[in-house]
């Protein structure tokens, strides 16, 4: 039973990992592509990119503690749910302050956490034995 949190902590950052990259990497994909050194987009792509950085801000901001409870993975799916019913620009420009809007005050709550995260994250827990 003790492996269950280690193999969920290895898929939560999986995940994490795999929205923070795609985010980045765009304006790096379009330069190998032959592309020019800014990324043309529409304002539906701006929409949609604005929308998964908020995405990723308020994931990253819940899992500051290394605990994804019943709870987080609720909101985050309610708030993805959402998207699906409510699709046009208007509702997506929402949603995005919404992410926000809960990742800014709870990213104030934790602050003191990010030390200990980012230790956490390059392997320096103390008796950890992964």
């Amino acid at each position: 039973m003790m492996a269950l949190p280690y193999v969920q902590g290895k898929y939560l950052s999986s995940k994490v990992n795999q929205w923070t990259l795609l985010i980045g990497c765009l304006p790096l994909a379009y330069l190998a592509g032959g592309g020019g050194a800014s990324l043309p987009l529409v304002e539906r792509q701006v929409d949609e990119v604005l929308l998964t950085a908020a995405q990723t801000l308020l994931a990253v901001v819940l899992l500051l503690d290394l605990r994804f409870l019943p709870w987080k993975a609720g909101l985050l799916f309610v708030l993805f749910a959402v998207q699906f019913v409510l699709p046009g620009e208007s509702a997506r420009l929402a949603l995005s302050w919404v992410y926000l809007a809960l990742a800014v005050p709870l990213l104030v709550l934790r602050w003191r956490e990010l030390r200990p995260t980012a230790r956490a994250l390059a392997g320096r827990i103390e008796g950890d034995p992964h």
